[in-house]
């Protein structure tokens, strides 16, 4: 199996970033080799939400990855002064290695099914002990590597106007959202499919333990890599945004 990137160069990028977050190892993989797994935390004690956000669980998408620790580079707290963050900016580490959908042992990474405390899978059984119990708000940032337009999946509580949609309309002058009526036969409406039937994945997990917001970021392989590193960035502090100010 060929290695198409350099993980270890990754680790030490994130271990230099010099941004406001603690950061921490919260568990090893081991495939033959060991794979350190890496978060980034801000907890206040003024804090009221809880923020998860995660990239990179399918490997083949790793301009996700990209697009979080950029926008971790940028991002500033005093903006979010009521929300708890946790951000596990690559969650395929092997995927992400050897430019693979799921992990070295060809597990999915992104499943429901999977996600509990000693998980076969060891990605999942690392973020299942991260996590925390109590989320507000769960933005899972992923590439869809086969569209040039930017789209969401949401789910939302009943009644409550979505954040996502907000994002993609705001957002669309500069990063156009996908126009289609159906994507992968999921119902759109501008650019956003609620309450997904999606392929059991971690935000169907959390979406039934009770979490208000999910929202999964659908990045576009398909486009300008500019285009999309700078939409990115702006489409991840607009959902931020509109759950600060629901």
């Amino acid at each position: 199996m060929r290695k198409v990137r350099n993980y270890n160069k990754l680790v030490n990028e994130l271990l230099n970033l010099n941004i406001p977050l603690r950061i921490e190892l919260i568990g090893y993989l081991n495939y033959d080799e060991i794979y350190p797994m890496i978060a980034f935390k801000h907890i206040t004690k003024m804090a009221k939400k809880n923020i998860v956000i995660v990239a990179g669980q399918h490997g083949d998408e790793y301009f996700a990855v990209h697009v979080l620790i950029n926008w971790l580079k940028q991002l500033k707290l005093e903006d979010y002064s009521d929300f708890n963050f946790y951000i596990i900016p690559v969650a395929n580490p092997t995927g992400y290695i050897f430019n693979r959908r799921r992990n070295k042992n060809r597990q999915q990474v992104n499943n429901a099914d999977n996600f509990y405390r000693n998980s076969e899978v060891q990605e999942l059984a690392v973020l299942f002990d991260y996590i925390p119990i109590n989320l507000d708000l769960y933005l899972d940032v992923h590439g869809d590597t086969g569209k040039k337009s930017v789209y969401c999946y949401e789910r939302k509580p009943d009644g409550q106007k979505s954040i996502a949609e907000k994002a993609l309309l705001e957002n669309d002058s500069v990063f156009p959202y996908e126009r289609s009526q159906t994507i992968y036969r999921e119902k759109v409406h501008n650019g956003v499919i609620y309450k997904p039937e999606h392929d059991r994945s971690l935000d169907d997990f959390m979406g039934n333990r009770g979490i208000a917001y999910t929202v999964t970021l659908e990045l576009p392989k398909l486009c300008d890599g500019q285009q999309r590193m700078n939409g990115g960035i702006k489409l991840i502090n607009s959902i931020l945004k509109n759950f600060k100010e629901k």
